[in-house]
C-alpha cells in the first residue's frame, strides 16, 4: 500500500480512496450519475479529504471534524485523547447511503492494524457494510 493511497484515509475514518467522489475519475457513467445527485460539477472528481483540506463535496464549508483534527495536530481521530466524540457518534439517518456510521469501526481497525492494513482492506468492509447480511452474535456476513 503507497503513502499516497494511504493519504486518501481521512482524519475521521473514512477512506476517500474508495469514495463515488474520488472513484468516479475513471468511470464516465459515474461521474455523470453524481452530478444527476446535484454535487457540482466543478467538485467532483475530488481529490480526497486531506488534499481539499475538509472542503468535501458533500457539505456547505469545511468539514469540522478535520478542523478538529488539525487543531488537535492528530493525523486519525483514533490518536486525539478525546477518542472517541461526538463528532464520531454514528446515527441512523442516511445510514443506508452514506458511510459515515462506519467511522468508528475503521478508526479502531487502524489503531490496532496499522493504516497501511486498513487501506488494504477497507474496500470490503465497506462491502459488508452495505452488503453484508446481519447474523446476531456474528456481524454482517457476505453472501457467497
Amino acid at each position: 500500500m503507497t503513502d499516497e493511497r494511504v493519504a486518501l484515509v481521512a482524519p475521521c475514518g473514512i477512506d476517500c480512496g474508495i469514495c463515488e467522489l474520488y472513484t468516479c475519475r475513471d468511470n464516465v457513467r459515474l461521474f455523470s450519475s453524481l452530478t444527476l445527485k446535484g454535487i457540482p460539477e466543478d467538485k467532483i472528481p475530488c481529490d480526497g479529504c486531506r488534499s481539499i483540506e475538509g472542503h468535501c463535496p458533500v457539505i456547505n464549508g469545511q468539514c469540522e471534524t478535520y478542523l478538529c483534527a488539525l487543531e488537535k495536530k492528530v493525523g486519525y481521530c483514533h490518536e486525539c485523547s478525546d477518542f472517541p466524540c461526538e463528532k464520531l457518534q454514528p446515527s441512523s439517518k442516511r445510514a443506508d447511503v452514506l458511510p459515515h456510521n462506519m467511522k468508528v469501526y475503521n478508526l479502531c481497525t487502524m489503531k490496532r492494524d496499522g493504516v497501511h492494513a486498513f487501506a488494504e482492506k477497507s474496500a470490503t468492509i465497506k462491502r459488508r457494510y452495505y452488503a453484508g447480511i446481519m447474523e446476531i452474535g456474528k456481524g454482517p456476513q457476505l453472501e457467497e
